[in-house]
């Protein structure tokens, strides 16, 4: 072995120590410790943040909310693996939420433009950042959806919430109601039907 190999082994080692000394210290409440262990992966994790979302600025955001995750699970790490092997797992999770939310909100703007039937794949249309005055009208949307949604008969708003808000899929739907795929159809397309009537006649 070469004298820089030994070198790089040994670098390894000490960083090893190092980080479960920080480790041993966060778990017991030391709040720089933890921060050395943020500065000490903070890059390695948002590439890969970035290799689950594919976008810089939510990868910094995820990895952020990732952090403040483990900071609040710290003492729950039983030093079993390595921290970021451990936190590896957090910062996928906070990266899966982001993407079902994200196509929550594909979902939802899909359905607004539906045609034909209710279990039609959703359109995933990219479109341009809202600015202020589009981003408060479609919080205003929102709200009329969820009123209009509270009108709906119980089946057929767990059906709509189920296909729409969390996008499973006509089988899953029917599969989590407990009925045949025909009768989840019928109850996605009346609550379609009404939705539709609901907002048209909103103010």
């Amino acid at each position: 072995m070469t004298a820089d190999g030994r070198r790089d082994r040994a670098v390894d080692a000490t960083t090893t120590v190092n980080e479960e000394a920080l480790v041993s210290r966060a778990r017991e409440g030391h709040v720089g410790s933890f921060t050395a262990l943020v500065t000490l992966h903070q890059e390695r994790a948002v590439h890969a943040a970035f290799a689950i979302v594919g976008n810089f600025e939510d990868a910094r955001d995820i990895t952020q909310e990732a952090f403040v995750k483990a900071y609040e699970s710290i003492r729950d790490f039983g030093g079993e693996s390595r921290f970021y092997t451990w936190f590896y797992r957090i910062l996928a999770n906070c990266g899966k939420d982001f993407l079902r939310k994200k196509k929550v909100r594909r979902n939802l703007s899909a359905w607004f433009g539906w045609r034909g039937e209710p279990d039609d794949p959703p359109v995933d249309a990219a479109s341009p950042a809202p600015d202020a005055a589009e981003a408060a009208m479609n919080r205003e949307l929102g709200n009329r959806i969820f009123e209009a949604m509270e009108r709906l008969p119980l089946r057929q708003r767990l059906a709509f919430s189920l296909r729409y808000l969390d996008g499973m899929s006509l089988e899953e739907v029917a599969n989590s109601m407990r009925l045949t795929v025909g009768a989840a159809k019928a109850n996605l397309w009346q609550a379609a039907q009404k939705m539709k009537h609901y907002l048209e006649e909103a103010p």
